[in-house]
């Protein structure tokens, strides 16, 4: 059975090899390690104490975002993704947080559709925000009225 845990400073290295095969521009570990303080909430997905994937999330001001989230690529399609989503929202009502917001690439189609199927409304666009292959591409905006 699949356990969802606090990440700590102390699993960033064992999370760096999902975070590099997962995104096509990971974060480095000097990114990973400044997303930790009072505001952030960071989470891991064990399943028989291997990490299936985590999450990285914050708030302000009574609303919280989605920074990163990723699955290790062989364990996808498994359902370990809207296990961390659906912890994500979980904690926003525990923390009573009024909406959660995304970004998400607009070429990766799997993640929206995982964020319409919870429950996410597509709100606007970032035009080429994130950096591709072929240049810069859309993020869209999505969000969460929790």
């Amino acid at each position: 059975m699949p356990k969802i845990i606090p990440l700590t400073l102390e699993h960033l290295p064992l999370i760096q090899k999902i975070e590099t095969a997962s995104h096509a521009f990971p974060w480095s570990d000097k990114v990973l390690a400044s997303n930790f303080g009072a505001r952030y909430f960071n989470f891991l997905l064990l399943k028989d104490e291997q990490i299936m994937g985590y999450y990285f999330a914050n708030q302000v001001a009574g609303e919280a975002s989605l920074l990163n989230i990723a699955v290790a690529p062989e364990q996808q399609g498994k359902g370990y993704g809207k296990l961390l989503l659906n912890h994500l929202i979980q904690e926003c009502q525990q923390q009573a947080l009024f909406q959660l917001w995304l970004e998400v690439r607009e070429s990766n189609h799997g993640a929206y559709q995982l964020y319409l199927n919870a429950g996410f409304n597509e709100v606007d666009r970032r035009i080429n925000y994130y950096p591709a292959a072929s240049g810069r591409e859309d993020a869209i905006m999505m969000c969460y009225i929790v």
